[in-house]
């Protein structure tokens, strides 16, 4: 027998579907990209269990009509490219013709279709690939594709699902770029009969207000330029809608989603002397090129393109950003300077019942005086009696700050302090974020952390993923001093923050903790010690805010009765510690 065979057409087709289908999203991607191409005015979108149980597609585009709908489930079946020369003008989101026998390979389906113009409405059912009879049906012009029980004859891959609210942001990651690229289109988006999206046919100004929320109506810039036959357009965000995780940047070619680093790059590049490192702006970029100087022909997923001159097109788009924002600089709020953060959290006194509660923002004096009061609170104590085990040893002994000693701020950013062995340089905000980690972790283990009751309790409004990472960890934040609550679609009612913090600042501040808690998933961290470590990072004072030489004393004090005040949750190090060995050693000093 011969060792070579043709593989049967099912293999084929679960073979792609490995490619082409790796997770609910892609399923909710492939459909709703078939919708845009038929034309729809209307898409609806049902999720069940993240996708696991039930995915159904609704549009009101051109329709199938009875031999189509049969021949749609044929391998390489497609009504968009007949000819080699089609593949480099392709105007349409698909075009290979393998995403629904791939889908039906893997799951069970049902396609019911009635073509613009006809009658009689039509479908089908596919099990695990195979396909069955063609029935009347009662169905309006469009098509129903619905996917049941995905991957249930492929357990390999179903182990490798998430829990279903991580499936369903993945879903919403493709479906918000089509969304925004599309506004002319509606889309409706509803999981476990709970409507996550509904959005109108509108202008792409107020897309971007109805998926973000409306504090970005007047933190968007409209840009638009064109080198030649390259045309940039689309919208960048001011200096208040810049975060700290990716996420919110979008680009697409001839309005198909793009992931490409080097267009990426020039975005940030014209970014550049505005935000940090680390910084992401907002954008949404639509780059317009000829057809046939761009191949959307490279990757299964269809997310990455070739260029024949990438550099020009790199060059254009960031030129349009540039341009944008020279514009705009002087007009627009959030291109003035930048305000340093005060710091976010006094020391924290022992004695609960004598905590103050304080409404609107802290004012500087009165946050130094209450370092001050803290300085013979117990943890200071504690930080003294460290004192007695210094010369233990390296291992057994922590630093200890010279009473007396001097203490200088270098740049508003690292503490030079004397201490009894040498000199210590600390970063301030490490140093901070270690302290506050340390407290909200006892915080969260005894359930107590102390708050503040907001005068006017604040309503804060997040896009749909956003959202649906803070209502998973609300129970945990509460525990750290917070008091909110799912109050309507998207929204959260906050009542009350952990004491010390800044009234006002409350939605940013959460949106800061999403961005770090999301970003540090990859970490071998339990929730709550992610949580904290999250909180810890963006309630901390900053690289940049002034401290009095009080309130450097009492954050070094309190660094050093932490449990390990040489390194931050995330590992960097807090001290570069100078001996005097090591000082005479420099200074040749024998």
């Amino acid at each position: 027998m011969s060792r070579i065979h043709i593989l049967p057409d099912i293999l084929c087709n679960k073979i792609a579907a490995g490619e082409v289908v790796q997770r609910p999203a892609s399923v909710v991607k492939e459909l709703v990209e078939n919708a845009i191409d038929a034309e729809a005015s209307r898409i609806e979108i049902i999720i069940g269990n993240g996708g696991r149980e039930l995915i159904q597609v609704v549009d009101d585009g051109l329709g199938l009509d009875r031999d189509e709908l049969e021949l749609a489930l044929q391998r390489h079946a497609t009504s968009k490219i007949a000819e080699i020369e089609d593949l480099f003008r392709i105007r349409t989101m698909g075009f290979r013709g393998e995403a629904l026998p791939s889908i039906a390979s893997v799951s069970m389906m049902e396609l019911v279709s009635r073509a613009r113009g006809s009658e009689n409405a039509y479908s089908l059912e596919v099990q695990a690939g195979k396909i069955g009879e063609v029935q009347p049906a009662a169905w309006e012009t469009g098509t129903r594709i619905t996917v049941k029980n995905l991957f249930f004859n492929v357990p390999a891959r179903l182990k490798f699902l998430k829990a279903k609210r991580t499936e369903l942001n993945h879903i919403l990651e493709r479906v918000k770029p089509l969304a925004l690229i599309y506004p002319h289109i509606a889309f409706k988006l509803i999981a476990d009969d709970k409507v996550i999206l509904d959005l109108r046919v509108s202008t792409p100004e107020e897309r971007i207000v109805s998926i973000f929320g409306s504090e970005y109506r007047n933190k968007i810039i409209s840009v638009e330029d064109a080198r030649g036959n390259i045309k940039v357009s689309g919208f960048i965000g001011n200096l208040d809608l810049v975060r700290v995780a990716r996420g919110e940047q979008y680009l697409s070619i001839n309005q198909r989603p793009i992931s490409d680093r080097l267009i990426n790059n020039a975005v940030y590049q014209a970014y550049k002397s505005l935000i940090q490192r680390g910084e992401f702006p907002f954008y949404l970029l639509d780059i317009s090129v000829p057809l046939n100087e761009v191949d959307v022909n490279v990757h299964p997923t269809k997310t990455e393109v070739k260029f024949n001159d990438e550099w020009r097109v790199y060059h254009v788009v960031k030129e349009t950003v540039e341009n944008g924002l020279r514009q705009t600089l002087k007009v627009m709020p959030g291109f003035q300077d930048r305000p340093q953060s005060a710091p976010l959290f006094p020391p924290r006194s022992t004695d609960l019942s004598q905590t103050s509660f304080s409404i609107g923002p802290v004012d500087p004096n009165t946050a130094s005086a209450q370092l001050r009061s803290v300085e013979e609170s117990e943890i200071l104590q504690k930080a003294r009696q460290f004192s007695q085990v210094l010369d233990q040893g390296p291992e057994a002994s922590k630093p200890q700050r010279q009473s007396g000693g001097f203490i200088w701020q270098v740049h508003n950013k690292y503490i030079l302090s004397q201490i009894n062995n040498g000199i210590a340089i600390i970063d301030q905000h490490v140093a901070h974020e270690r302290i506050l980690y340390e407290e909200a972790l006892s915080d969260m283990n005894e359930n107590q952390g102390s708050s503040q009751q907001l005068l006017f309790p604040a309503t804060q409004e997040f896009s749909a993923d956003d959202y649906n990472i803070l209502v998973d960890i609300i129970p945990s934040m509460n525990t750290l001093g917070f008091r909110m609550r799912e109050f309507g679609p998207r929204t959260i009612l906050v009542e009350a923050v952990p004491t010390g913090m800044r009234g006002g600042s409350e939605g940013a501040i959460l949106k800061e903790i999403i961005d770090h808690y999301r970003e540090n998933r990859v970490f071998d961290y339990s929730p709550a010690k992610r949580l904290a470590a999250s909180y810890s990072c963006k309630a901390a004072v900053k690289a940049g805010d002034p401290l009095s030489e009080e309130e450097m004393r009492v954050l070094v004090d309190r660094l050093f009765a932490t449990e390990n005040p040489f390194y931050c949750p995330h590992g960097r190090p807090i001290i570069i510690n100078l001996s005097i060995d090591e000082l005479d050693k420099r200074f040749e000093r024998h």
